[in-house]
């Protein structure tokens, strides 16, 4: 008799329903939270970890995109945490172009504090590919303000 009723026992009980599933029966949209990813991190340029480490900046940095993990990319640009510089680098820039990135990219930087940036770009509309750390705003020099 024992045996009998695990045979009984109805597979489909056991089926693990999907999470975008029950948003879409809620009426809801899924939203592309900014997430982010380090695959093409240029080491040879700007600084790395260590150094932000050193200067106090990793745990700011840290901080930042910690904050921006729950924001769109329209939310990040019009708070002006994100900004989208486009698809050339500026002729002044101490950066050059890394060989396993295209011509076409298109640059952003995500604003630290002063003018410590986190150099990168966009990818599929909400993934931020950090390419270069920029502790100087090297990138993209610009002129000094109020001086």
């Amino acid at each position: 008799m024992r045996k009998n009723r695990f045979n009984q026992r109805d597979s489909s009980k056991y089926l693990r329903k999907s999470k975008s599933l029950q948003i879409k029966q809620q009426g809801l949209e899924k939203s592309n939270l900014i997430v982010f990813g380090l695959k093409n991190l240029d080491r040879s340029q700007g600084q790395n970890f260590e150094d932000w480490e050193i200067n106090t900046l990793l745990s700011k940095a840290l901080e930042r995109i910690s904050g921006l993990c729950s924001l769109t990319l329209q939310q990040a640009i019009s708070s002006q945490i994100i900004k989208i510089y486009g698809k050339e680098i500026p002729p002044k820039s101490d950066f050059y172009l890394p060989i396993h990135l295209s011509e076409d990219t298109e640059w952003a930087s995500i604003r630290i504090q002063g003018k410590e940036r986190i150099i990168g770009f966009i990818e599929q509309g909400f993934i931020f590919q950090i390419v270069f750390l920029d502790k100087k705003h090297l990138f993209y020099p610009s002129k000094k303000k109020h001086t």
